[in-house]
């Protein structure tokens, strides 16, 4: 039923403008106008996203958005550059390293937040 579907995610957030602006000019994403009031990015690949006006919006607890890079580093070096501040995490088994780097097993990854308070990442893609 769904091999063929151009399936694509979704997430709120509580200020469109501020949205666009985050997506748009710091990120430097494609960011298309839809209707009533959502915004597409359009990501490499042809995939997309849809980031819609939610009132009551409350940022979501898990990521929801990652971004594969080439070098972790250099991606949060950038993004720090940028004004946008990467999350540090200290709980037991998930610790971040002081740029926010996570080193733990797995790709080395990072998370930082949308103006809504959604969580996004960069993680360094495997050779």
């Amino acid at each position: 039923m769904f091999t063929s579907s151009k399936a694509f995610c979704s997430f709120s957030t509580s200020n469109i403008t501020e949205a666009r602006h985050f997506y748009g000019h710091l990120l430097k994403l494609d960011v298309a106008d839809g209707m009533e009031g959502i915004i597409t990015l359009e990501l490499f690949g042809g995939n997309r996203v849809i980031i819609y006006p939610k009132e009551h919006h409350v940022p979501a607890t898990h990521t929801v958005l990652n971004f594969p890079v080439a070098n972790v580093e250099q991606a949060v070096e950038e993004l720090t550059k940028l004004g946008i501040h990467m999350e540090i995490y200290n709980e037991p088994g998930f610790v971040t390293d002081e740029k926010g780097i996570f080193h733990g097993g797995g790709p080395k990854i990072a998370w930082f937040k949308d103006p809504a308070g959604n969580i996004l990442s960069v993680l360094e893609e495997e050779a």
